[in-house]
């Protein structure tokens, strides 16, 4: 079972940085309407794959780990406020932004929330699932 929910872990990773892909680039259209779909379908995949690492993994931890149970919940965390932030903003945005300086604006903010997200996810393929694997 383990091998099959890392690899279904590792395949949401890919799907999660297509889905942030999908939002900068809505963005950078200044399509706020399709950017608030692809940042709540990131939600979605989050929060089932937080659960799923949460209640199969992380607690699995031995003492010995590279990295602690508690760097990846406060990680899982951190993404989860991250991601909140992203609904709030977006919320207050028209569906259609034209001026090319708020568009990159946009972009440039999204920055932290995808490295958080690449690293994270490279935390998790080097250090978490090795060692549940192995």
């Amino acid at each position: 079972m383990t091998a099959n929910t890392i690899a279904h872990l590792c395949k949401q990773h890919d799907a999660m940085l297509q889905t942030m892909q999908r939002m900068r680039l809505a963005m950078l259209a200044g399509d706020i309407t399709s950017a608030r779909a692809a940042r709540d379908a990131l939600h979605a995949l989050q929060a089932e794959h937080i659960a799923a690492e949460e209640s199969d993994l992380i607690s699995r931890l031995g003492t010995s780990a590279r990295w602690s149970a508690k760097v990846y919940l406060a990680e899982h965390a951190k993404l989860a406020a991250m991601t909140e932030e992203w609904r709030a903003r977006l919320e207050r945005l028209p569906a259609h932004t034209v001026e090319p300086e708020r568009r990159l604006a946009l972009l440039d903010a999204s920055l932290p929330l995808q490295h958080l997200l690449e690293h994270h996810f490279e935390r998790e393929e080097k250090g978490l699932f090795v060692e549940i694997a192995g």
